[in-house]
């Protein structure tokens, strides 16, 4: 029989034993917790990743809808353009799509029949994530099914997805940003209230307007003309202070002195103000297409940043000067204006406005904002 020295010895060497054994099980369970870790926090960061890929897609897609089928496609083709990636930005994302949609809530099309009134957009995207750790830890579990455990060791990977979309929703508000001019309507019968998209109409008046003479073609009657000078002749067209280097900070930058809204008023700031068109040929120089003659060449040619393309309200003249809309107009080439006080100066009415876009939005009049809405 063993001693009580030999049994107490025995004792500690199988102790010592349990321990070992103990603390390689957990030291294997760790090791298993930390690759369950490092495999979910993987596919969190590549979450983000799809999410800021989705969001940018889609905001840069919503500001291209201008109700056209070409603008549908220009909307397709920022997603080939968008160069966010994943998997730490080393992989490019590839088998998005997009889908658009008149409403915010759906229902989605990816190829709608006509685009009128299409200013939503929605992207979605996959990326297929490799998992390390995952596929072992949950293909040893005895609780797993043979089949489950075969499918995912046999494909380690996790679908990561992303699912934004975007549209163009009014505002009626500016506080900033709007061209210091108000072009007058010819009726008060939305969306275009008698304007013609295509057509240019006043941003300032000639001092002496005379029908066929100095009149910009979209207000080429009398009719415009005795309206235009209804509150009295010193009325141009400005809606700023009477200030001329306030005014010229107006046209290049958008700074507004007060809030104008659809609704409230505009107030009508009087004098010929030439120092002003330096300011607006510096606007016009500001877009990356100054010579485009017409808004169909300004699209068409696809190079313009949108700096032409200026929101300006558009009032009902005397006495009320309220405001109908806020719509978007095409600034002429820098050589079309004249310093002459007795020159008017034309923009081209396009319709619907889009803050930041280079063409006009969706609907058929109105300013719009790119937001996010899911």
């Amino acid at each position: 029989m063993l001693s009580l020295k030999s049994k107490i010895r025995f004792r500690r060497r199988r102790d010592r034993g349990s321990v070992l054994i103990t603390t390689a099980l957990c030291i294997v369970g760790l090791i298993g917790a930390l690759g369950l870790v490092v495999d979910l926090g993987r596919a969190f960061i590549t979450k983000g990743e799809m999410q800021v890929y989705t969001d940018s897609a889609a905001l840069a897609a919503t500001m291209e809808l201008d109700g056209t089928t070409a603008g549908l496609q220009r909307a397709r083709d920022q997603l080939a353009a968008n160069t966010n990636k994943w998997n730490l930005a080393t992989s490019a994302v590839s088998g998005s799509q997009i889908q658009f949609s008149q409403s915010p809530t759906g229902p989605w099309d990816p190829t709608p029949l006509t685009a009128n009134r299409y200013l939503y957009a929605r992207v979605t995207a996959q990326a297929p994530l490799t998992l390390f750790f995952m596929p072992a830890v949950t293909a040893s579990q005895p609780a797993l099914p043979p089949p489950s455990a075969f499918i995912i060791l046999s494909n380690p990977s996790l679908n990561v997805s992303g699912d934004s979309a975007a549209g163009q929703q009014a505002i009626t508000v500016f506080h900033d940003g709007l061209l210091p001019f108000s072009p007058l309507a010819h009726n008060a019968t939305g969306p275009h209230f008698g304007l013609v998209p295509g057509q240019l109409y006043t941003l300032r008046w000639a001092s002496n307007p005379q029908v066929d003479k100095n009149v910009c073609p979209g207000d080429n009657s009398q009719a415009m003309i005795d309206l235009s000078s209804a509150g009295g002749g010193s009325e141009r067209g400005y809606i700023e202070d009477t200030s001329a280097s306030v005014i010229r900070t107006a046209i290049e930058s958008g700074y507004q002195t007060y809030t104008v809204e659809v609704g409230g008023t505009v107030n009508m700031t009087g004098g010929a103000k030439q120092t002003e068109l330096d300011a607006l040929i510096n606007r016009v120089g500001q877009d990356t297409d100054p010579y485009s003659a017409t808004y169909a060449d300004y699209v068409d040619g696809g190079h313009g940043n949108g700096r032409r393309l200026v929101p300006v309200p558009i009032n009902s003249g005397y006495p009320n000067y309220t405001v109908l809309q806020i719509s978007a107009f095409l600034l002429e080439p820098a050589s079309t204006y004249d310093k002459g006080g007795n020159s008017a100066w034309c923009a081209e009415y396009v319709g619907a406005w889009v803050k930041g876009a280079a063409n006009k939005g969706a609907s058929d009049s109105g300013a719009f904002v790119p937001r996010l809405v899911k």
